[in-house]
């Protein structure tokens, strides 16, 4: 009998699931314990890794040998995750200049994957490629903007259909995109946590497979090839890592990435985790500064507020009730990392620094994710000569109504006597200061 390529083991009990097909007939959770988290683990040689990543990839799916798929005629790709890490150099100069740090800053832009432009794609690629795989004709996610958008569109590629429950404060540029690629929205009058709730009750009713989330291990492993992409283009891992936090996949996959390539790379280890949230939604950043003030007492994972219909201008980090936060906590305090909020004021000023110094326009969550670096160096969380690797969102096809609040130059004008030429330079001045005022 073939051996399988890959199989799942429960974390809390070990059961081993041998496939996805068994995962979905058991309503993806453990039959032993009920627990819904499992992991992938792979029978494939690791030895080949290494020659693997020299590669130069045009998708994550370079990495076929260890994703849990076991036909390549299954895939479903638009090119994501094969990004090109970029050096921010007016990051790194601002660093020199203001708080005499030298630091190599990277930033892995998801708005440049090939499918929807979000750090979503990847697992929505590997989720389409399973259930093609497994014929899974039905499928649901709650979501507040990104996985819904990209899990539409890669399904759709499959002639999968998806049920999309959406919160009421989500983006209508979310709505547009899985209406265009011919999913079903249901657009709940509540927010994530009600939309979520509502999906759940749907996937009972109809028998229907639904996302189980942050913990879900088809993200998990689409979203771990981020550490195969680092070792191909830095060839080892950033000393910090930071990244705007709605549910926590991205620490997840990174450490679920190292553990799973010990034996090949046995002094990795992961980054410290600088986890960032805007400040009309950070209920893991109040757990944590609870936590420390309290010294992390026994069971400190466990104690996080809820916060019910959170108002924030960031629709996709709008998640109150943060029910992975005991793992995530615990990866930031192993990594000697922590969480930090941002004002949500200032993510206009953000967003428009990175237009005009990259000249690249970024959405709201990636404006998260650059302030977390000003607030990380103020607070003296990074050291000299560090390598930062910022992970930003979505790109602007994703946020239409932040890149309007982009405008800052026109000048209203009756006649030509009122024009004149300018210097683009002028402005650099007050939008640093508008990014540095307290």
């Amino acid at each position: 009998m073939k051996e399988n390529k890959y199989y799942l083991k429960c974390v809390k009990c070990e059961h081993i699931t041998p496939d996805f097909g068994t995962w979905f007939e058991q309503n993806q959770i453990c039959p032993e314990c009920g627990s819904k988290h499992s992991e992938v683990w792979y029978n494939s040689d690791y030895k080949e890794l290494p020659l693997i990543i020299k590669g130069n990839p045009e998708s994550f799916w370079q990495y076929f040998y260890y994703l849990p798929l076991s036909k390549r005629e299954n895939i479903v790709s638009r090119n994501e995750g094969a990004v090109s890490l970029q050096k921010w150099w007016f990051l790194e100069d601002f660093a020199k200049e203001k708080y005499g740090l030298d630091l190599e800053v990277l930033v892995y832009r998801n708005d440049l994957n090939g499918g929807t432009g979000t750090f979503k794609d990847v697992a929505a690629s590997l989720a389409a490629s399973i259930f093609k795989e497994n014929d899974i004709k039905q499928y649901c996610v709650a979501s507040t903007g990104n996985t819904a958008t990209a899990y539409s569109r890669y399904l759709s590629i499959a002639g999968i259909n998806c049920s999309v429950f959406i919160p009421d404060n989500a983006l209508r540029a979310s709505e547009a995109m899985i209406s265009a690629f011919g999913q079903r929205v249901f657009r709940v009058k509540g927010d994530y946590a009600k939309a979520k709730e509502i999906a759940a009750a749907y996937s009972k009713k109809h028998n229907i497979l639904i996302s189980s989330g942050n913990i879900d291990p088809i993200r998990v492993e689409a979203k771990k090839t981020m550490v195969f992409e680092w070792l191909r283009q830095i060839n080892k891992m950033p000393d910090v890592y930071i990244q705007a936090i709605s549910g926590g996949t991205g620490p997840i996959a990174i450490d679920k990435g190292i553990r799973e390539i010990k034996s090949v790379y046995p002094d990795l280890k992961n980054p410290r985790f600088i986890m960032v949230q805007p400040d009309g939604c950070d209920p893991m950043v109040q757990a944590w500064e609870k936590a420390t003030s309290s010294g992390f007492p026994d069971g400190h994972e466990n104690d996080y507020p809820v916060i019910d219909n959170p108002k924030t201008e960031v629709p996709t980090l709008a998640t109150g009730n943060p029910a992975t936060y005991p793992i995530i906590a615990k990866l930031v305090k192993d990594s000697e990392g922590t969480f930090i909020r941002m004002k949500e004021c200032k993510l206009v000023p953000i967003g428009k620094l990175i237009a005009y110094e990259r000249k690249v326009i970024l959405g709201p969550a990636s404006a998260v994710c650059v302030a977390g670096f000003f607030e990380a160096l103020k607070k003296g969380l990074i050291k000299n000569g560090e390598t930062v690797l910022l992970n930003t969102g979505e790109g602007v096809r994703r946020a239409p109504d932040f890149v309007d609040q982009m405008i800052y130059t026109t000048k209203n004008v009756d006649s030509v006597d009122e024009c004149e030429p300018h210097n683009i330079d002028s402005f650099r001045k007050q939008l640093w200061d508008d990014v540095l005022s307290e």
